[in-house]
């Protein structure tokens, strides 16, 4: 969930925000074909700035078609080969990785702009490369009003923007501390507005249960915002009549957020829950209509749903991975690029209406793990929160915790590159240990299995947290809120199999939209 940004700001930013609601509000008027058209004409224009100003791709679209005609012959890309060449994928020379790197490093610097114009944020490397995303003030304002403009009929009045002006105070609860989008976001709004400031809040996930309730009980927050299973938890806290705040609307992000869970949150807090789709690299790609459906914004957004093989998936069939392109961001151009998700083109109309098509998306699916003290009380722990202490705090990332009983956790881990595994170990037990300390639970079993991090064999996607029980959930995942979106490209499965051949080639235009 984003915010439009500085509305007390520069004319230029007023202008540019008014222009991209315009045309966010116009879109959502035409039709199908209508659609279509504006995506076409987005795509054209972002060809066009790449090939002239990144590269990367300037090579890449050499032996393609110029333009649109070429799109389908593009072959794929990963984050992986776009971050070593990171100066040159970027199309504004004056933005350096060794330069972005110690900026994002700096958690003093989270909402500051980078060379005074740029916002940068960071993906997780729960595939073992980190991304750095960086974005302009036109891609930033596209962001604010999809997210601003394409949410529930019944959430409208709840809205970001009208919720704000109505002076009702916001909590966010995730993993701070990271230049992660949602929170950059976040912060870029707060910073940019003293009486934004005053009406909203930031809440830790690593803080003990009672003491995040016993703080959002003091703030008594309207709206507030998480991930599912944090949210789960605060359903649970308010049924047992310890969380006393009565929100309009809860927004949910970052893993999987299932159908029944929906329900549960939504009779024990009494409002209701607001879900979307984006990632790292592409805030704002689905919207929740508020009929059960996640709607593509594809007049913005290109999600090409591939099989295994790179051939394109036919609508109700679930994808190996999606290529995504960017339509908004020129500055660091994603053109079919591998995204590791797998999602679904659900087929026929939507109740609401929308001319959107509808997807389903197979998003992250950790477990809350529930650990038990020393006196018998059992402590659930949110699984973002076990992932970002290890990421942080050990500097590893591809890692799974499985919890083996009640006082017992086994860690699976594949240790950074150059660094002797033992020491690796000792760093990730005393982080870990540190928090589980801070919970009560100083005296659980932390032991080290020798075996590789192990990724699901039917989606690829390695899950990082598991509870005893490990219940397949139907996923919507947004990256918004600071998530770590764990992702698998294809090629790493296809070796991982002992095929070393080349990567998923360009097919047939599968452009999913309507």
């Amino acid at each position: 969930m984003t915010w439009p940004f500085d509305p007390v700001g520069a004319l230029s930013d007023w202008l540019r925000w008014g222009a991209a609601t315009q045309e966010v509000w116009m879109s959502a008027m035409g039709d199908a074909r209508a659609i279509a058209r504006q995506r076409e004409a987005r795509l054209q224009a972002l060809l066009e700035a790449a090939a002239a100003r990144s590269p990367v791709y300037r090579t890449r679209f050499a032996d393609a078609p110029a333009g649109v005609a070429g799109f389908a012959r593009l072959a794929p890309i990963g984050k992986v080969e776009l971050m070593g060449h990171f100066d040159e994928w970027v199309t504004d020379p004056e933005i350096r990785l060794d330069e972005v790197l110690p900026f994002i490093a700096d958690p003093q610097r989270i909402g500051e702009q980078y060379l005074g114009r740029y916002t940068v944020w960071t993906s997780s490397g729960s595939t073992g490369s980190p991304g750095v995303f960086v974005q302009d003030a036109r891609a930033l304002s596209i962001y604010d009003a999809l997210s601003t403009l394409r949410c529930p009929a019944r959430a409208m009045a709840a809205s970001p923007l009208r919720s704000l002006a109505a002076g009702h105070r916001f909590a966010m609860i995730v993993a701070l501390g990271g230049h992660f989008a949602g929170v950059v976001s976040w912060e870029r709004l707060r910073s940019a507005n003293p009486w934004v400031r005053s009406l909203t809040r930031s809440f830790s996930v690593l803080e003990p249960i009672d003491s995040l309730v016993d703080a959002l009980n003091a703030w008594d927050p309207q709206v507030i915002a998480s991930y599912p299973t944090t949210l789960l938890l605060l359903a649970a806290e308010r049924e047992a009549g310890r969380l006393r705040i009565a929100p309009r609307v809860a927004w949910s992000g970052g893993e999987t957020l299932a159908d029944a869970e929906r329900t549960e949150i939504e009779r024990a807090l009494g409002c209701q829950v607001v879900n979307g789709y984006g990632a790292s690299e592409c805030m704002q790609m689905a919207f929740d209509c508020g009929h059960g459906a996640l709607h593509l914004n594809s007049d913005w957004v290109i999600l090409e749903p591939i099989d295994s093989e790179g051939r394109p998936t036919e609508p109700g069939q679930a994808s190996a991975s999606v290529l995504l392109t960017n339509l908004a961001n020129h500055v660091q151009p994603l053109v079919r690029y591998d995204l590791g998700d797998s999602i679904t083109l659900r087929p026929g109309v939507c109740a609401c209406g929308s001319p959107f098509p509808m997807i389903d998306v197979d998003g992250r699916r950790d477990d809350i793990v529930v650990l038990q003290t020393l006196n018998g009380q059992s402590v659930r722990l949110v699984p973002l929160a076990l992932a970002t202490v290890i990421e942080e705090g050990s500097g590893v990332h591809r890692f799974q915790v499985i919890q083996t009983g009640r006082r017992a956790l086994r860690i699976r881990f594949d240790p950074p590159s150059g660094e002797q595994p033992e020491v690796v170990w000792q760093r990730l037990v005393a982080c870990l240990r540190a928090y589980l300390s801070r919970h009560g639970l100083g005296h659980v079993t932390i032991r080290r299995d020798a075996r590789a991090p192990q990724s699901d064999p039917v989606s690829g996607k390695l899950r990082e947290v598991l509870g005893p029980r490990a219940p397949r959930r139907r996923a919507y995942h947004h990256a918004c809120l600071g998530a770590r979106s764990t992702r698998r490209t294809i090629d790493a499965r296809r070796r991982a199999k002992g095929d070393q051949g080349p990567r998923v080639s360009g097919g047939p235009d599968a452009r999913f939209g309507p």
